[in-house]
């Protein structure tokens, strides 16, 4: 069996360092053919120059350097690929801004080892360890569940995309994260995407990854976040909702639009409004990808 693990960066190389370090410790240890490839998102020079001598010279790691930010989608997709090119039998994505403990890769292969489509890996925020996603329609942010998940195909539950591992087999039947979201929900629909394909999702109660929570995605600044979140929920809900989801998205979009308007005639809240609304706007005119 091999396992790649692929890390995406956008910036903060001194995250990305500290979970290289406690991975690669551990590398030597397991019986099964391990790699990590790292994925740069077009971070900036001094941040890229850092990982770039982290990672020279290091047996474990091989390090992609994206001429663009392709997003979490399309970022994660390039360490995928190269995974499955070097021959992985599983994939596991964590975030940069997160670490793991000592037996960690060890007790991962032990699990991997049984028949599994998707594996969810807990992440431990710090105020509580998150076990799964709630998939949840007509909401512009998706929950996390903090209620311990038995490794079981829980229906209504997805895998976090800071921390899964995903059999090639998965990539083979569905394809790979689309790339449309860029950031925010790309996970969810990856699980909605396998679930109804039939590929089972499990969650690992045993096992924990050390996760900075929004340590990523932080410096791209609120407005801008709002703007993804409400383009690729509507995005999200239509492309997998459910019947009664289609025929309410409408009533919904519609109910967020009012509310906005009357924030922006009454002065509160101004350039949150605004995003909201760029974002609503941007997928009624069909913008995918990165926001311009």
């Amino acid at each position: 069996m091999s396992i790649t693990i692929s890390i995406l960066q956008y910036n903060n190389s001194r995250a990305t360092i500290r979970c290289l370090k406690s991975l690669v410790s551990q590398m030597s240890n397991v019986n099964c053919q391990m790699s990590i490839v790292v994925v740069d998102n077009n971070s900036a020079p001094e941040e890229a120059k850092t990982l770039r001598d982290c990672c020279q010279n290091n047996r474990w790691v091989q390090l992609i350097e994206n001429g663009q930010n392709l997003g979490f989608s399309g970022g994660n997709n390039a360490g995928i690929r190269q995974a499955l090119q070097n021959g992985a039998n599983w994939v596991v994505l964590l975030n940069n801004d997160t670490w793991v403990e000592n037996d960690f890769v060890s007790r991962l292969r032990a699990i991997l080892g049984e028949p599994v489509g998707i594996l969810g890996i807990p992440l431990d925020e710090g105020k509580g360890v998150a076990y799964a996603g709630k998939v949840q329609w007509l909401r512009p942010t998706l929950k996390h569940e903090y209620a311990r998940c038995q490794r079981s195909n829980v229906k209504g539950l997805y895998a976090i995309g800071a921390g899964i591992a995903i059999h090639k087999s998965v990539f083979e039947k569905i394809g790979y994260l689309d790339e449309k979201y860029f950031l925010y929900f790309e996970d969810a629909d990856f699980s909605v995407r396998a679930r109804k394909a039939g590929i089972p999702i499990l969650f690992a109660p045993d096992l924990v990854i050390h996760h900075s929570v929004s340590q990523s995605t932080k410096s791209l600044g609120s407005p801008l976040l709002l703007r993804y979140h409400y383009r690729n929920a509507l995005y999200f809900n239509r492309r997998n909702g459910p019947w009664w989801v289609q025929i309410l998205l409408p009533f919904w979009a519609l109910l967020i639009m009012i509310k906005q308007l009357i924030k922006l005639a009454t002065g509160r809240n101004r350039e949150e409004s605004r995003a909201i609304l760029n974002g609503m706007m941007g997928f009624l005119c069909g913008e995918t990808g990165k926001i311009k």
